[in-house]
């Protein structure tokens, strides 16, 4: 949140704890006591991602169960994300290929 720069992004058909340490290997450095906040979701709660972001000196923040306006920045900009692009071009139906080269361009 620091000045709402994406930094690190990967685009896949299911989230798994691979998927989240893809991205998660993609980070520059990183000043210290930066903060990634998450839900609580498995991939999130898993021993594999804890490692990675102590190792990266990263200290986890997680959303508490049912609050989803403790992620609320996050929601706005995938909110943003879909009404810019695909809704703003009338998409409702796409493919991962499309969805990729969207939000890369």
């Amino acid at each position: 949140l620091y000045n709402g720069e994406v930094i690190a992004f990967t685009i896949g058909d299911k989230q798994d704890t691979d998927f989240i340490l893809n991205t998660l290997n993609q980070l520059p450095a990183l000043p210290e006591n930066c903060v990634l906040h998450s839900d609580q979701g498995s991939v999130y709660t898993s021993y594999e991602y804890q490692k990675a972001i102590h190792i990266k000196g990263i200290t986890m923040s997680m959303s508490r169960k049912g609050t989803p306006a403790d992620n609320a920045s996050i929601e706005s900009f995938h909110s943003s994300l879909k009404s810019e692009t695909f809704y703003l071009n009338r998409i409702d139906r796409t493919t991962t290929t499309i969805v990729e080269r969207t939000v890369k361009e």
